[in-house]
C-alpha cells in the first residue's frame, strides 16, 4: 500500500566482511558527476554498486528495524544480490544475500523470544506506528470505560490527538488535531456541548460520527446538526448503562496508541527476493553444494508465512480467478476485510512462484494461476497500445459498500481505484514477467504490451521524469521515477527500455544518495547493461 520512501532507513549486520572496494563512494560520485558534465551515457560498474552496499551495510541494525525497512528497503537489496550474481557469477553476492535474508527471518514474530506462556504469534512480521488504526479509552472521574475514539485514516492515526473538557449534566468539549492530516483535510475541530445521553439531541455518537465510516445501516447523524462529522474519529458508547449521568476525566494533549497487527501485505515483497534466489540455486546444480540449504531453508520460511495468511484466501470472484485479504475484517487497518491491492497480490505471486520452483506444489501452482486471472482481467488496452490497470484489482477496483460487510473500519468506500503508480505497477510487472517464462497466463503478445507501457505511456520523452501512473497519467513520478529500473526484466522483449532509462540516470544526480530502493535499482541497470553490451561509451 505504501509507496516506496526516499529515505527509507536500510535495515548492522554482525561479522560481514566488506569486499575489496577499488572505489570509494566519494570518487564514485565524482565520476558520476564527471560523466554528467561530459554528457556521456552513464556507466554502470560493479565497484560502484559494491561501494554503495558497503554504505547501506555499515547502517544495518536489525535490532531496531520495522518490517516496512524490509518491505521497501531490503527488498530491493536482496533482489539486487540476484541480478549481480546474474550479471558477474560472482557468488559473493549470493553469500551477501544469504547473511542478511537470514538475519529478516530471525526477526519474524514467530522467532523472537517471548515470555513463557505467551501464545506463539502468526510467522509474519508486526506493524504498527503510523500505519495502523489508534484508539484511546476516554474514562469516567471513577476510571471506568466510556467511550473508546478510534483514529481511522490509512496512516498517521499515531499522530491524532485529543482533548476532553467535561460540563455540566454529562456533557462534554472534544477537540480533535493530527498535524499530518491537517495539510490534507479538516483533522483540527472543536465539538462544543456533546452529550452522553443518547436522548439528548447532541448525543456524541450522532455528532461525531460519520456514517461512511458506522458499519450499522441504520445508523444516523442527529438531524440538522450544524457540526461536521470528525475526519479523524469514530466514537463508541462502551457503557453498559446509559442511564446514569456521567461526568467525563479532563484530557489534555492525548495521542491516541496506534494497534500492532501480524501483517501479512509484506510477506511478497520480503520473500520476493529470497525465493528468487532459492529459484536460481533450484535450477543450478553447481550452486546446490553451497547454497541448497539456505535456499530450502528460505522456501520453508516463506511457505510458514504464506501458510499464516491462507485464512484471508479467497477463490473468485471471476472463474479460476483468487486473491487475498489484506488484513481481516476487524483488523486495525483503515481497509480491513479488502481484497489486497495489486502489487500486494503481484509480490506474493512472485513469492509463489519461486516456491513452485523449489518443490513442483500444485497448489501454489493454481494460487499464482488464479492471481495472474485476476490481474489480466484487471488490465485493459489503451490507444497507445500498451497496458492500463488499476491500484486496486477487482473485486474492489470500484470500491466497496456497507452492505458487502467487507471492512469494519471503512465499512463504505465508493471510490473508483485510479490508474496504478509507476512503482508499485513494478511488482506486479514482475510477476507477470515471471508467469510468461512459465507459460502462465501471460502470453509474449502481453508482454509486448507491458512493454508499450514502459515506453509508450510511463515515457514521455521527458529526460528527467516518467509519468506517475501507467496510463501516462497524473503528472511526473518526480523522485521516484528511478523505479523505471524495475521495468527492466521487459528488455528480453523490449531492449530499449534499458536505454530510455539509461537516459534517466544519465540527467538525474541519483548517484548522491545512498538507499535499498536507489541501489536495487543500480543493481538492475547494471544487470542489464551487461546482459545487452550497453557497457561501451
Amino acid at each position: 500500500m505504501e509507496p516506496p520512501r526516499a529515505t527509507t532507513r536500510p535495515c548492522a549486520l554482525p561479522g560481514r566482511k566488506a569486499p575489496p572496494m577499488r572505489w570509494t563512494p566519494v570518487s564514485l560520485t565524482l565520476a558520476f558527476a564527471a560523466a554528467l558534465a561530459s554528457g556521456d551515457p552513464i556507466l554502470f560498474t560493479r565497484e560502484r554498486f559494491d561501494a554503495m552496499d558497503e554504505v547501506i551495510d555499515r547502517q544495518r541494525d536489525f535490532t531496531r528495524v520495522s518490517c516496512e525497512d524490509y518491505a521497501w528497503g531490503e527488498s530491493y537489496m536482496l533482489r539486487a544480490y540476484v541480478e549481480m550474481y546474474q550479471a558477474t557469477s560472482d557468488r559473493d553476492y549470493l553469500r551477501r544475500l544469504v547473511r542478511v535474508a537470514d538475519a529478516i527471518i530471525a526477526t519474524r514474530d514467530d522467532r523472537r523470544p517471548r515470555p513463557p506462556g505467551t501464545p506463539k504469534p502468526p510467522a509474519v512480521w508486526g506493524l504498527g506506528g503510523r500505519m495502523t488504526v489508534a484508539r484511546l479509552v476516554l474514562k469516567d472521574a471513577a476510571g471506568r470505560d466510556c467511550i473508546l475514539l478510534r483514529s481511522i485514516r490509512y496512516a498517521y492515526n499515531d499522530q491524532t490527538v485529543v482533548d476532553v473538557v467535561p460540563g455540566p449534566d454529562s456533557t462534554f468539549t472534544l477537540k480533535t488535531s493530527n498535524e499530518f492530516w491537517q495539510e490534507y483535510g479538516p483533522a483540527e475541530a472543536t465539538f462544543a456541548d456533546l452529550s452522553l445521553d443518547p436522548a439528548s439531541p447532541r448525543y456524541f455518537e450522532r455528532v461525531v460520527n460519520d456514517p461512511q465510516y458506522i458499519p450499522d445501516p441504520a445508523f444516523r447523524r442527529i438531524e440538522g446538526v450544524a457540526d461536521k462529522p470528525s475526519f479523524l474519529l469514530v466514537a463508541t458508547d462502551l457503557r453498559r448503562d446509559r442511564t446514569v449521568p456521567t461526568v467525563l476525566a479532563p484530557i489534555s494533549g492525548a495521542k491516541l496508541v496506534p494497534g500492532i497487527i501480524p501483517y501479512y501485505g509484506y510477506i511478497g515483497p520480503i520473500y520476493s527476493g529470497m525465493t528468487r534466489f532459492a529459484s536460481l540455486v533450484h535450477r543450478n546444480p553447481s550452486l546446490q553444494a553451497e547454497f541448497g540449504a539456505a535456499a530450502r531453508r528460505f522456501v520453508r520460511a516463506a511457505r510458514e508465512s504464506l501458510a499464516a495468511w491462507d485464512f484471508c484466501w479467497r477463490d473468485g470472484p471471476g472463474p479460476d480467478e483468487g486473491y487475498y485479504l489484506l488484513q481481516p475484517r476487524g483488523a486495525d487497518m483503515w481497509c480491513d476485510g479488502v481484497v489486497a491491492p495489486l502489487n500486494y497480490l503481484g509480490s506474493a505471486g512472485q513469492v509463489i512462484l519461486g516456491i513452485w520452483d523449489c518443490t513442483g506444489d500444485t497448489r501454489m501452482l493454481d494460487r499464482a494461476r488464479r492471481i495472474a486471472n485476476l490481474y489480466k482481467r484487471a488490465c485493459t488496452v489503451t490507444d497507445k497500445g500498451g497496458y492500463t490497470w488499476p491500484y486496486w484489482g477487482p473485486p474492489a477496483d470500484r470500491g466497496w459498500r456497507r452492505e458487502y460487510r467487507w471492512s469494519l473500519n471503512t465499512p463504505d468506500y465508493q471510490a473508483a481505484s485510479p490508474p496504478d503508480d509507476l512503482s508499485h505497477a513494478a511488482w506486479e510487472l514482475e510477476f507477470a514477467v515471471m508467469c510468461h517464462e512459465r507459460g502462465i497466463v501471460f502470453d509474449r503478445r502481453d508482454m509486448r504490451r507491458f512493454a508499450a507501457t514502459f515506453t509508450r505511456q510511463l515515457w514521455t520523452g521527458d529526460t528527467g521524469n516518467l509519468a506517475l501512473r501507467v496510463d501516462g497519467s497524473g503528472g511526473s513520478a518526480e523522485g521516484n521515477s528511478m523505479a523505471g529500473a524495475r521495468w527492466l526484466d521487459l528488455c528480453a522483449i523490449e531492449p530499449r527500455i534499458f536505454d530510455l532509462n539509461r537516459e534517466l540516470w544519465t540527467s538525474n544526480n541519483w548517484a548522491q544518495g545512498v538507499y535499498g530502493h536507489l541501489t536495487g535499482c543500480y543493481a538492475r541497470m547494471f544487470r542489464w547493461q551487461e546482459e545487452l553490451g550497453r557497457g561501451g561509451r
